[in-house]
């Protein structure tokens, strides 16, 4: 959702008011959903596994809940190793996984042909027809069957659209529709299985055992999905400036995408842990899953209208009608899925509209901060009166002073030159610039403003973390300064109000506590502890 976002043209995506806020809130409640669709995949998924226990021995439902935690408790803990090794058989587990619940599938639908006549629309439709309003309490369980459609593209920055499209309609949509057909058959040959139709595919015996096995391999394998793609969303939201800083952890240095946030990964180890203590069955789960999908599909439609519209400048003739089909389709499961509101949709509603205003909120607070920093920052000139003056010793030494913006002089350096009344003789202003690719490619750019004062502007990728004194060693950067014999000058802000800052009281509290608790800076960009010096500064907010 974050990456088409940086598809939209600056002025939507930089929009404080107007109508254009609506659309960058929508993607913030996008986001969000998908935060809480990490939290609810990992608890309906392995839930609805050990389910199959009761298909085995009715006694073991009491297990259920105990083992789906231990579970849970399991896949998160081990979060911090990564998937690197244990996600070569992520793969053959899978495959073996689709082609057993499709042969199970096609083995039922063979003993009731009948059932393929489904595959032509017009009975649906006629279904329609005949239950009129109640269609919508019929779509909010139909959706079921296209959740995890959102997990497909979860890895498309990894893989590739080619992968995943022959991934989905050669093997997983193939053997999906082939399981659905058979659970049909088998209901209709015999309704006792109404209610438990997928495990009763196996049967009894062996075959239902197996199938409990392969079926909490999967869901395992699914969890992960949503808690890679939750840690990517994450960092996406950090480089961004959506949300504050946090620690972020490469679990494979030779993917760049196999990341570990170790707070995010402990909310959705703790969120899912209640989940399913608080709801205990996958039934009961399953209002508050679908509405987080739905709900992320069509906020997905109306971004890409205006990128579509906006950035790819599509033939309008081709554009109304393909997004008015999808918004048909969109509305109506949002619609559907809303009636379950009061037995489990009000939660992501309630973490999608939370988080999203978090994120506008530190989004707000950054944009008044920098404004704030632009006003009080020294200009060129009076850096170099000051140095004129020799009220300010000047050492031999190179100093990396990190800002966030590239046109102003650091904060660092104002305090360095207020506080000690000294600066090192070579001045390198760093700065991290935000671009709108997964990952930058590009080598630092060196811009030498005179002999003294230079700045190195390194692009950063909303998918990638930067560390920064690696980028500083670039062969290109070696012969300009040596970087490690050069000192990290930063600044830790501690925020006092200020009544024009633009928050009122009740927001200044929430961004306060936010940047508070953000990660250091020098411990976000990999700085060597001994060599980083850092100025507490007041700022009025």
């Amino acid at each position: 959702m974050l990456a088409l976002f940086t598809l939209l043209p600056q002025r939507i995506k930089t929009a404080q008011k107007g109508k254009f806020t609506v659309i960058v809130f929508l993607v913030l409640v996008a986001a969000a959903f998908l935060f809480a669709d990490g939290l609810l995949t990992p608890a309906i998924s392995v839930v609805s596994a050990m389910e199959g226990l009761k298909t085995i021995n009715p006694d073991l439902e009491v297990l259920v809940v105990p083992l789906s935690l231990i579970i849970l408790a399991g896949l998160f803990a081990v979060q911090f190793k990564g998937t690197d090794k244990i996600g070569k058989i992520f793969g053959p587990v899978m495959m073996v996984w689709f082609l057993v619940i499709g042969g199970l599938g096609l083995f039922q639908a063979i003993k009731l042909p009948e059932v393929f006549q489904a595959i032509n629309p017009m009975h649906a439709i006629s279904y329609i027809g005949h239950v009129n309003l109640h269609i919508f309490v019929v779509l909010s369980c139909v959706i079921l069957s296209a959740t995890g459609a959102e997990a497909l593209y979860a890895d498309l920055g990894h893989f590739g659209k080619r992968p995943i499209r022959i991934g989905w309609f050669a093997i997983a949509g193939l053997t999906l529709v082939s399981c659905y057909f058979g659970q049909a058959a088998l209901i209709l040959n015999d309704p006792k299985y109404i209610g438990n139709s997928f495990f009763g595919l196996a049967g009894e015996g062996i075959g239902s055992i197996v199938l409990v096995v392969l079926a909490t391999l999967a869901t395992i394998i699914a969890s992960q999905a949503l808690i890679s793609g939750v840690a990517s969303i994450s960092s996406q939201a950090i480089q961004m400036t959506l949300l504050p800083r946090m620690k972020i952890t490469h679990t494979n240095q030779g993917h760049q995408g196999q990341i570990y946030v170790p707070f995010v990964n402990a909310l959705l180890a703790l969120g899912s842990i209640a989940l399913v203590l608080i709801f205990e069955t996958s039934a009961a789960l399953a209002g508050a899953y679908t509405f987080a999908i739905s709900g992320t599909m069509l906020i997905t439609t109306i971004c890409v209208y205006w990128v579509a519209k906006e950035t790819w400048k599509l033939n309008p003739f081709l554009l109304y009608p393909t997004i008015a089909f999808f918004l048909f389709v969109d509305i109506a499961l949002v619609v559907s899925t809303a009636t379950k509101v009061f037995t489990g949709a009000w939660l992501p509603l309630l973490i999608g509209v939370s988080l999203a205003g978090m994120m506008w909120l530190w989004r707000k607070g950054r944009h008044h901060l920098g404004e704030e920093m632009v006003a009080t920052a020294m200009s060129m000139s009076e850096l170099e009166n000051v140095k004129n003056k020799g009220d300010v010793n000047v050492y031999e030494g190179v100093g990396f002073y990190m800002s966030a913006r590239s046109d102003t002089l650091p904060q660092a350096l104002q305090e360095q030159i207020r506080l000690l009344k000294q600066m090192p003789s070579q001045i390198v202003v760093v700065t991290v610039r935000p671009v709108d690719v997964p990952f930058a490619d590009s080598e630092p750019e060196y811009i030498e403003i005179n002999p003294h004062i230079s700045k190195v502007i390194i692009d950063n990728g909303f998918m990638e973390s930067r560390n920064i004194p690696e980028a500083l060693r670039h062969s290109s950067l070696k012969s300009k300064f040596d970087e490690s014999k050069g000192i990290y000058f930063l600044t830790d802000r501690t925020l006092i109000r200020k009544k024009d800052f633009g928050l009122n009281p009740s927001e200044e509290v929430i961004f306060t506590a936010l940047h508070r608790n953000a990660a250091k800076a020098s411990q976000f960009f990999n700085l060597p502890d001994d060599r980083v010096m850092a100025f507490d500064i007041k700022m009025n907010v």
